[in-house]
């Protein structure tokens, strides 16, 4: 019996297990914006991640974009130890950087979970959104044009933060949550920077 490769297709993507990550805000213009890794954080228009292999690795992995694993655990690297992503707690959305278990004091690894958006004009969709673990009631994801000197001159515009008991900037967008897409990829790279 032969099974349709459409079937195959499909059964591939459902079964994937890194994601990339964009910004879900109907109405807004940052609608479907890409979030690359770069810095230490997720920033929107800039050409790619910022990634690094060193020359004692013997095969790279080629280099996907910026991957992430189910519910924004962590990036989806090769380096050993892989890197978790964290919010700190000032609301930055980032993660750890290569070989190391070092977050800001106070900082959380969890926190993102998958809810369900309903819509009158468009078929339902599962995206990530955040509510802070503490107990605070402190939650939801946004977009602020916060962006560091050295980031400045990639072009980004916007950098993902979550709102948390600590979060206290006031020009961000709002945004209903993150589109996580599946990538048949099991690694972006070796390691974001």
């Amino acid at each position: 019996m032969r099974i349709p490769s459409i079937l195959l297709a499909y059964s591939a993507i459902t079964s994937a297990t890194t994601f990339f990550p964009t910004v879900f805000a109907p109405g807004t213009n940052l609608d479907g914006a890409l979030l690359n890794a770069a810095n230490q954080g997720f920033y929107t228009s800039i050409e790619g991640p910022s990634t690094y292999c060193p020359s004692s690795v013997k095969d790279c992995p080629k280099v996907q974009g910026t991957l992430v694993f189910a519910g924004m655990s962590g990036m989806a690297v090769e380096v050993p130890g892989g890197q978790p992503i964290f919010i700190d707690p000032a609301g930055h959305v980032g993660y750890m950087r290569a070989h190391s278990t070092s977050t800001p004091a106070g900082s959380f690894l969890s926190g993102w979970y998958t809810k369900r958006v309903i819509s009158t004009c468009d078929p339902a969709r599962d995206v990530v959104d955040f509510l802070s673990p503490d107990n605070s009631g402190a939650g939801g994801v946004r977009l602020c044009p916060d962006i560091e000197a050295e980031m400045a001159a990639t072009g980004a515009s916007y950098r993902l933060y979550v709102r948390t008991k600590g979060f206290n900037l006031t020009d961000c967008t709002e945004i209903v949550g993150l589109n996580l897409n599946p990538v048949e990829a099991e690694v972006g790279c070796w390691q974001y920077l």
